[in-house]
C-alpha cells in the first residue's frame, strides 16, 4: 500500500530528537492515511471515491498508536541501514514496509511499475463495442474512451474538478482530444486525470475501435457536444430570465416586510429560493464581534477577482482565506521569465495593457499599492496572405499607403465607423445619457439599458445590414481583435460593446489616441511581469494564501456558517464564502446549490467552447523571429506589439495567426530596452501558426494554455449577469470573476470582487477616487449588490 510514498520525505524528517518527533505524528499520520485512502482498491463499480474523513482519522490512529508503542523510536530511526544499525533498534516488519528499506535492498529490488499492473488489469476486461459506449451520453450514465480502454465516469461527475458540463461535454468520446487542449489534466501528478481514471474502468474496445474512437472525437464533435449541453442550460435560463421581473418583486416585498418587522423579514428570505439582499444570509456582517472575533471569509480563487475581493475584506479587518488551485495567484494576468542575454526579463503573458480612461479602480488599485506603470506603445501590424486580399495594415496608423487595407477596405472603415456611432447613440438613448456621457465600461445597462436590443443583436448583424463586406469582417475586424481576445468567434460579440472596444483598442485612429503608429492611451506595469507580481503580492498580504490547493466541498451547515474542505482533507468554518473561480467549478464545490443556480452556472460559454482546438487556447514562447514575414520582419521587431497573420487553409478555412513581441511590449524594463534589436533574442509568444509554419525547436522555451480563461461577449452571458444577482448572498455565498460582468477585463473582474466585499460588510477602497467610485456603483447595481 506504500510502495509509492516519498521516502525522502520521510528521511529528512526522521533524523530528529524524539520528544520533537512525537509532536509530529499526528499531522504525519494523518499524511500516511490520505495517502493510504487515495491507494486503496477501487470498487470498479462505483468508480473513485474521495478518502472518507472518518476513515482518514481512524487510519491515522492506528499509525501514530503504533508510533506512540513504539516510544517514539520507529520516528527516530534512519530508513537507510546505517542509522538503524546504530540506533540499536529493529523496526518492526510493518513499520519497515511503510518507511522503505535500506538504499542498498532498494537498488537489488525494482520498483513494481503500476503501469504494467493496469495493463494486465486491462487485459482481463470485457470487449465493448464503440458504438455500445455512444449510447451512454446522460447525466447518469456517461462513458467515455482513453488508449484504448472504456471508462464508466457517471460517478466522477460530481467530483470534476472543472464541473460536470464539462464532462458532460465528453460523453461517448474518446479524452485524447480533451487532455491535448486542456492540458491541466496532464501537468502534475495531482491533477493527472489517468489517476482518477483508471478505478473506473470497465472494458476495453479492439484495436480499431480505438483508433476509431481518437479520430472521430474532434474538435468539431467537442462542440456539438458542448453547444447540446448548453442548450439545455439555455432553455432554463430562458425561464429564469422571464420569471426575473417576478422573483424581483417578491424580493422588494420581503425588504419591506424585514424593514418593518425584521425577524420575520429573515424567516421568508432564509426559504426563498432567491437571495434578498440585507436578509438572510445576504445579510452584511461587521469584520469582529463585540468581544474582538472576527469574521472569517473564504475566497476560493486567486485571479484578480478573488484577490481583489481578498484585499478589500482585509483591509477592513476580515480574517480572511484564499485558496488558488494553481501554483500561484495571477488569474489571466500571468508572467514568464525570458533568459536575454545571461539577464532574466520577466514579461506579462495574456493581460499586458489597459486604458486608463476605462479602467479607473484598476488605477486606483495600483496608485494605492504604490505599484507604478509606464505607457505602453500598442502597435498592432496586420498582414493579409489571402488570395486576392493581400495587404498589411499598421492599424494604429490611419494614413492610407499603398499595399494598405485601410485602402483597399476604405468604404467599409467608413461603414464601420457609422456603425459605432449609431450604437453609441442607441446606447445613449435607452441608459438615458441623452446628451451624452462620461466614458465608462459599466453604463451599458444603467437607466433602461436593459432593454437595449443591442445587447443580444450581434455586432456582426450590424455591420452586414450596414453594408459592411464579410471580407473586412474576416481579414481586418476579426484578425485585429483575435489578438486582443484570443479567440476568433467573434460573431456573436454583442453590439452594445462596439464603442467601448474602439476606445480600448481602435480600428479607426485619431490624433487623439495615436501618435506615430503608436495607441497612446494605454498603461503597463512599469516592472512588466514582476509588477503583477508584485500587485498580487501586495492585494493578499494580509490574508492566509493556499496555493495549489483545489476545494473540493463548501457545505452550508445548520448555523449558517459554512464548511469549506479541500483535497488534502484539510476543513475550516467560515462566515461568508467568495467564489471567485470559473463558473462551471462552482457546481461541483457548492453542491447545495439549487436548480435557479445551477442554470446561471451552467449557461456562460467560453472561447474554448467554440474553438476548443485552435491554437488560440496554446501559446508557444519562443525566439525565433524567421516567423514573421521577410519583407515586414525587421520594422514589426523593432515596432510592432503584435504581428497578425491572416492565411487561407489548404481546406478553405481562415486561418489567423497571432504572436506577441514583449520585446515591444515590456517598455518598462530599461535595460531590456537600452540593448538594440539585433543584438538579442526576440521575446515572442505564439498562436495558430500559418498552415505549413514551424517554430525553431531549439527556440522554444515554454508552453502556455488558456482554456476557460476568456467569457465571450455574448447575449446569454449578458443573461447570466444580469440574473446572478438572484444568488448574490444566498446562504452567505457570493460570486465574482469575469463571467460575473458584462465584459472580461482586469478592471471589471477586480471591481466584481469588491463589489462581493462590500456586500459582505466591507468599505470601498478607494474612497477618493470619484469617477471609479462611479464605476463601482454601476457594477453594483448591475450584480445586483
Amino acid at each position: 500500500l506504500f510502495v509509492d510514498l516519498d521516502r525522502s520525505w520521510f528521511g529528512d524528517r526522521l533524523r530528529v530528537p524524539p520528544i520533537m518527533m512525537l509532536a509530529r505524528v499526528a499531522p504525519m499520520s494523518r499524511r500516511i492515511a490520505g495517502g493510504v485512502a487515495r491507494r486503496f482498491p477501487r470498487d470498479l463499480a462505483s468508480g473513485p471515491r474521495p478518502p472518507p474523513p472518518r476513515m482518514t482519522k481512524v487510519v491515522a490512529g492506528v499509525v501514530a498508536f503504533g508510533a506512540a508503542a513504539s516510544g517514539g523510536a520507529v520516528f527516530i530511526a534512519s530508513c537507510d541501514a546505517t542509522a538503524e544499525a546504530s540506533s540499536g533498534f529493529k523496526l518492526p516488519k510493518f513499520f519497515a514496509d511503510l518507511f522503505g528499506k535500506s538504499d542498498k535492498e532498494s537498488e537489488k529490488e525494482e520498483e513494481p511499475n503500476p503501469d504494467d499492473a493496469f495493463a494486465e488489469m486491462v487485459a482481463t476486461l470485457p470487449l465493448i463495442a464503440l458504438d455500445d459506449v455512444r449510447k451512454h451520453t446522460s447525466p447518469d450514465d456517461i462513458w467515455v474512451t482513453y488508449e484504448g480502454v472504456v471508462y464508466d465516469v457517471t460517478s466522477f461527475v460530481q467530483h470534476h474538478p472543472g464541473g460536470k458540463e464539462l464532462l458532460l461535454t465528453a460523453a461517448g468520446l474518446d479524452l485524447s482530444h480533451f487532455f491535448e487542449n486542456y492540458t491541466v489534466h496532464l501537468q502534475n501528478d495531482k491533477a493527472k486525470a489517468r489517476g482518477y481514471l483508471d478505478g473506473m474502468a470497465i472494458g476495453r474496445l479492439t484495436d480499431e475501435d480505438a483508433e476509431k474512437a481518437r479520430v472521430t472525437s474532434t474538435p468539431q464533435t467537442h462542440i456539438e457536444s458542448r453547444m447540446s449541453v448548453l442548450s439545455s442550460a439555455r432553455t432554463s435560463m430562458l425561464l429564469v430570465m422571464a420569471s426575473l421581473p417576478v422573483w424581483m418583486s417578491v424580493r422588494w416585498v420581503v425588504q419591506l416586510v424585514g424593514y418593518f418587522v425584521p425577524p420575520l423579514g429573515h424567516w421568508l428570505a432564509a426559504w426563498l429560493p432567491v437571495s434578498v439582499p440585507g436578509l438572510a444570509g445576504a445579510t452584511p456582517i461587521p469584520s469582529a464581534t463585540a468581544n474582538g472575533t472576527k469574521a472569517r471569509v473564504a475566497v476560493i480563487g486567486g485571479g484578480i477577482a478573488g484577490s481583489g475581493a481578498t484585499y478589500t475584506l482585509t483591509e477592513s479587518g476580515y480574517d480572511v482565506t484564499l485558496f488558488e488551485a494553481r501554483e500561484t495567484l495571477c488569474g489571466n494576468a500571468r508572467s514568464w521569465d525570458w533568459d536575454v542575454n545571461g539577464r532574466t526579463a520577466t514579461s506579462c503573458v495574456a493581460v499586458t495593457a489597459w486604458p486608463a480612461i476605462l479602467y479607473k479602480n484598476y488605477t486606483a488599485l495600483l496608485k494605492k499599492l504604490d505599484v507604478k506603470t509606464a505607457p505602453m506603445p500598442l502597435s498592432w501590424f496586420l498582414y493579409s496572405k489571402v488570395p486576392g486580399l493581400e495587404g498589411f495594415l499598421w492599424v494604429a496608423d490611419p494614413a492610407a499607403p499603398e499595399g494598405s487595407l485601410r485602402r483597399r477596405f476604405a468604404e467599409d472603415f467608413r461603414r464601420y465607423d457609422f456603425v459605432q456611432r449609431f450604437v453609441r447613440r442607441v446606447t445613449n438613448f435607452y441608459t438615458l445619457e441623452w446628451f451624452g456621457g462620461e466614458v465608462s465600461m459599466y453604463t451599458l445597462q444603467t437607466g433602461l439599458g436593459v432593454l437595449n436590443p443591442l445587447n443580444i443583436v450581434p455586432l456582426h448583424t450590424v455591420c452586414r445590414l450596414a453594408g459592411i463586406s464579410q471580407e473586412w469582417w474576416d481579414i481586418v475586424f476579426t484578425p485585429h481583435y483575435t489578438a486582443s481576445f484570443l479567440s476568433d468567434k467573434l460573431d456573436n460579440m454583442c453590439a452594445v460593446t462596439a464603442p467601448l472596444i474602439e476606445v480600448n483598442i481602435p480600428l479607426n485612429p485619431t490624433p487623439e489616441n495615436t501618435k506615430d503608429r503608436v495607441l497612446t492611451t494605454c498603461e503597463t506595469w512599469a516592472d512588466a511581469g514582476a509588477g503583477i507580481r508584485e500587485v498580487f503580492s501586495k492585494l493578499t498580504a494580509g490574508a492566509t494564501v493556499h496555493t495549489n490547493t483545489r476545494v473540493l466541498d463548501v457545505k452550508v451547515n445548520p448555523d449558517g456558517t459554512k464548511t469549506v474542505t479541500d483535497e488534502y482533507d484539510n476543513s475550516i468554518v467560515v462566515d461568508k464564502v467568495v467564489f471567485a473561480c470559473q463558473c462551471t467549478a462552482v457546481q461541483n464545490i457548492h453542491k447545495g446549490h439549487n436548480w435557479i443556480e445551477d442554470t446561471m452556472l451552467a449557461v456562460p460559454e467560453y472561447a474554448d467552447d467554440w474553438h476548443p482546438g485552435t491554437g488560440h487556447m496554446h501559446a508557444v514562447m519562443h525566439n525565433d523571429g524567421d516567423l514573421i514575414t521577410e519583407e515586414h520582419r525587421a520594422d514589426v521587431l523593432a515596432n510592432g506589439s503584435n504581428y497578425v497573420e491572416v492565411s487561407r487553409n489548404s481546406d478553405g478555412s481562415l486561418n489567423i495567426e497571432n504572436t506577441y513581441n514583449f520585446g515591444v511590449q515590456s517598455p518598462g524594463i530599461k535595460w531590456l530596452q537600452d540593448i538594440p534589436v539585433d543584438e538579442r533574442p526576440p521575446l515572442l509568444i505564439s498562436h495558430a501558426l500559418t498552415e505549413g509554419k514551424v517554430i525553431d525547436p531549439t527556440k522554444i522555451v515554454g508552453t502556455g494554455n488558456h482554456a476557460r480563461a476568456h467569457p465571450l461577449y455574448s447575449g446569454w452571458n449578458i443573461m447570466t449577469m444580469l440574473s446572478l444577482r438572484l444568488a448574490q448572498g444566498r446562504n452567505g455565498i457570493y460570486y465574482c470573476a469575469n463571467w460575473t460582468t458584462p465584459g472580461n477585463t482586469q478592471d471589471m473582474s477586480l471591481l466584481s470582487g469588491i463589489v462581493a466585499a462590500h456586500a459582505i460588510g466591507a468599505a470601498y477602497p478607494f474612497p477618493d477616487t470619484p469617477e471609479a467610485f462611479k464605476d463601482f456603483q454601476r457594477l453594483r447595481m448591475l450584480m445586483g449588490m
